[in-house]
């Protein structure tokens, strides 16, 4: 070998040698690094009230004689309250002693996969405190693949570990880079690493490392994820259509009136949910529509009749929900309860068919059952559900189609119960199944479960094969929070349509109940706000019960999408 090779072969070496040091030296982003490329926020926890979740407050093993409870707090960063975690430590075992908080998932998960940078929570201690502040994030990377749903012997924690802050007597902002947790202990895989989109939950662990005996207390308050999504905003917000529940209390109403004062504020679609009481477990069988000679019902309201009416009068649309019924709450493998509801949506429907089916204010049918991706009290995730549900929503639309030629609509509610990528799997075979479904009125449960306009909507927006039909989106989200004031809850409606409105194709309003109540109050400020109309010119009978904005989607669109829309 000559000379020359041998100082290219040692150059050559020299360089590889040099560029490995610099990759395993390579800086971690800090805190302020991740501060200042972060856009869009997803709140994963407010800490505002005990009840909405569950959680698992125990020591370990080494440490029988410690301690570990929670209180709600009014000292708070944001909202209306934080977690006290109070716990103690015995200091006389011979391994290192730990007690924590968990919360893992149930039928809701995050899916932390979206533009991420790191989670950021707020902990207030007491300088007297001992003991270290450990936050794991916990992943399952064969959930819904292998076996059991929550298999904690296929759990892996990934650590970030802070020593100071529990002593903290101020408020202080734990800023944490995914870069910078580590694989700790569970399922060992080999090579471990974080998989955002299949995140199980978290643990606030406190370790006593002195091994001294000793109490202590700190506050944290408003977990999030930091995103570096930046949110864009286009185009002109606008409601233009609202479900409505019926009920006895609609018997006199003007509609007339009622509708003019829709069109005042840009609404001309109504979608009546249903045409009969939800009210199967009742004596009285309620239809809201005459003539009837279904058997089941026992008092009859013309109200429809006088919808027609008004909305030939008055140029407006109308979309008919059929019978009001439910799957069933314990077996959805069984046929018996798609057979009863097959049977009762084809009698109503017939009979709305002969009074109204040519009408030309009818623009469209509606299938009232709501089903859902989780699991809670039972579900469809896995087969026979799956497609024992899909061929129950083509039965009922492919009859509808045989007589009319308007559009069939559905309103699944959107759990995200599966990681971003199974859900969207999950959505893609029940719509392949359902050629004869048009419209998809998707009910998010943001208000619940906490789902952020600006980084959980755009997720899905952004793996549209193409940017033709930017009419798509995952997750509308609810006017009502319930970790938001009633005089918050408008501007977060706002910025929700704000956020959506350069891709989705059009809005509705959540149900109609039978009086103005708060959330009533909320949903008429919000649609005056964004429309610029005085809230005294909105309809009299638009006021939510729950409040669950929609968005209406043609399922065409849809079945074109790639699988991972829902990420």
């Amino acid at each position: 070998m000559t000379a020359m090779k041998k100082r290219m072969i040692l150059a050559t070496l020299s360089s590889l040698l040099l560029c490995m040091a610099a990759c395993s030296n390579k800086q971690l982003p800090t805190s302020e690094d991740i501060l200042t490329e972060a856009r869009a926020v997803k709140t994963l926890n407010a800490y505002d009230e005990m009840n909405c979740v569950v959680y698992d407050m125990k020591v370990t093993p080494a440490s029988p004689k410690s301690s570990i409870d929670r209180f709600v707090s009014d000292d708070c960063v944001e909202g209306a309250g934080s977690f006290e975690i109070r716990y103690s430590f015995s200091g006389n075992s011979s391994e290192a002693e730990s007690v924590y908080i968990q919360q893992s998932g149930g039928d809701y998960r995050s899916d932390l996969s979206f533009h991420p940078l790191g989670l950021s929570i707020w902990v207030k201690g007491n300088k007297n405190n001992k003991g270290t502040f450990r936050f794991m994030i916990i992943q399952d990377a064969g959930m819904f693949t292998q076996g059991t749903l929550h298999d904690k012997g296929r759990w892996q924690f990934f650590e970030y570990v802070d020593k100071e802050v529990l002593t903290q007597e101020e408020w202080t902002r734990v800023v944490m880079p995914y870069e910078a947790f580590t694989f700790v202990k569970g399922h060992d895989m080999g090579d471990n690493k974080l998989m955002l989109n299949r995140f199980e939950g978290y643990r606030i662990e406190v370790t006593n490392d002195e091994g001294v005996m000793c109490t202590g207390s700190f506050c944290i308050d408003n977990l999030e994820q930091l995103t570096s999504y930046a949110p864009e905003f286009k185009g002109t917000p606008k409601f233009s259509s609202v479900f409505i529940q019926l009920d006895g209390v609609y018997e006199n109403t003007d509609w007339d009136k009622e509708f003019k004062a829709s069109q005042e504020v840009g609404i001309d679609t109504w979608i009546i949910q249903y045409a009969e009481g939800f009210n199967d477990r009742a004596e009285e069988k309620t239809s809201f529509y005459v003539p009837t000679k279904l058997p089941w019902v026992t008092k009859q309201y013309d109200i429809m009749n006088r919808m027609f009416e008004a909305a030939k009068q008055n140029g407006m649309k109308l979309i008919v929900g059929l019978y009001p019924g439910d799957y069933s709450k314990k077996d959805t493998a069984s046929p018996e309860q798609y057979d009863f509801l097959v049977e009762r949506n084809k009698q109503v429907f017939d009979e709305l068919f002969a009074l109204w089916g040519n009408h030309p204010c009818l623009d469209g049918w509606y299938i009232t059952e709501e089903f859902h991706d989780g699991s809670y009290p039972v579900g469809w995730q896995q087969e026979p559900s799956l497609s024992m549900l899909a061929n129950y929503l083509q039965t009922v639309a492919a009859y509808i189609k045989s007589k009319s030629p308007k559009e069939v609509c559905i309103a699944p509610a959107l759990w995200r119960g599966m990681p971003a990528d199974l859900c969207g799997e999950w959505f893609g075979k029940i719509f392949a199944q359902t050629p004869d479904i048009d419209v998809l009125y998707l009910q998010d449960i943001g208000g619940r479960c906490l789902v952020d306009f600006d980084a959980s909507i755009p997720q899905g927006r952004r793996l549209l094969p193409a940017p033709k039909h930017w009419c798509a989106c995952t997750m509308p989200t609810e006017i009502c929070c319930r970790y938001m004031t009633l005089s918050a809850l408008p501007k977060r409606a706002i910025a929700f349509i704000r956020s959506v409105r350069s891709y989705l194709k059009k809005y509705a309003i959540p149900s109609a109940t039978n009086s103005l109540h708060n959330m009533g109050f909320i949903t008429l400020k919000s649609i005056s706000l964004l429309h610029s109309v005085p809230t005294k010119n909105l309809p009299s009978a638009i006021s939510a019960s729950w409040n669950v904005i929609r968005l209406i989607l043609p399922i065409s669109i849809w079945k074109s999408l790639n699988p991972q829309l829902w990420r």
